[in-house]
């Protein structure tokens, strides 16, 4: 119908990254600006609904966000893909129809928002869930206009921050939160690095997908280093410019003190 064109044809900004590269601050940054983000978020601050659609396209094979070599080589199947896009086309449009319940797309926006787009209105939208590194060439046939920042982070700093949680949840294992998404294989410090690899060299192979003005960059360091002319060009970069005060009370949450690694790193020497 109108309401399915008109959000197919909207440009979302989609973030890409891989787990621990930073996309939780960039969210928080541009939910304080006005970019609407989900209207319900994990504590790792990744939409709900974005995050329930990607596991099902990694659980179509058996797989999870700790273990992607099956999907990897999936995604280079055109049948797979074009499969999942219908798959997700049908669980974010069928709600649509009479016969289906399933909230569809609407639980995304929530009420406010979804009331907004039925009137029309444009407004600037996204959401992050780091799987969707791996799946974002079945997303962008559903939203061919989408806006993507790729947040890219040191990839020794995300192996050990992979490796630290891991260790975290492997001590918490009786939290069933926690249990859903602990992978053993990642208390591999060396396959923590690996999983990065992985991830980043599956965006940059697919970068051709994307048209270069719908593309960009954005270095974690650099983010924590100047967070004002940082977020100022990802807003000007998504058609949403926001006055220079509000960008200053939104960075007051960057912590500069995560730019110095040394005390975690130095336990990671000899790996």
């Amino acid at each position: 119908d109108d309401v399915e064109c008109a959000i197919t044809e909207m440009q979302p900004l989609i973030l890409l990254g891989m787990h621990r590269s930073g996309t939780s601050l960039m969210v928080r940054l541009l939910t304080d600006v006005g970019v609407h983000m989900g209207c319900r978020l994990s504590r790792d601050a990744e939409d709900i609904f974005f995050q329930k659609l990607n596991r099902r396209i990694y659980g179509a094979l058996g797989v999870r966000w700790g273990y992607v070599a099956p999907l990897l080589e999936a995604m280079r199947n055109p049948r797979f893909v074009n499969q999942q896009t219908e798959r997700m086309r049908r669980a974010l449009f069928s709600s649509r129809r009479p016969w289906n319940t399933d909230p569809g797309i609407v639980d995304f926006f929530g009420a406010p928002f979804w009331q907004r787009v039925q009137e029309g209105e444009a407004f600037p939208w996204g959401w992050k869930d780091p799987r969707t590194s791996l799946t974002f060439p079945i997303w962008l046939q559903i939203f061919p206009r989408a806006r993507v920042v790729h947040v890219l982070r040191n990839g020794i700093d995300v192996a050990i921050s992979t490796h630290r949680r891991s260790q975290k949840q492997r001590a918490r294992f009786w939290n069933r939160a926690l249990k859903l998404d602990y992978c053993p294989i990642t208390l591999d410090f060396q396959y923590c690095f690996q999983l990065w690899e992985e991830h980043v060299s599956f965006v940059l192979e697919h970068r051709r997908l994307i048209p270069d003005e719908q593309y960009l960059e954005v270095r974690y360091e650099e983010l924590l280093a100047t967070p004002v002319a940082e977020l100022d060009r990802i807003t000007s970069f998504i058609g949403f410019p926001v006055p220079e005060p509000v960008l200053r009370a939104a960075c007051q949450r960057v912590d500069q003190t995560r730019l110095d690694n040394r005390r975690y790193a130095a336990l990671y020497l000899d790996c």
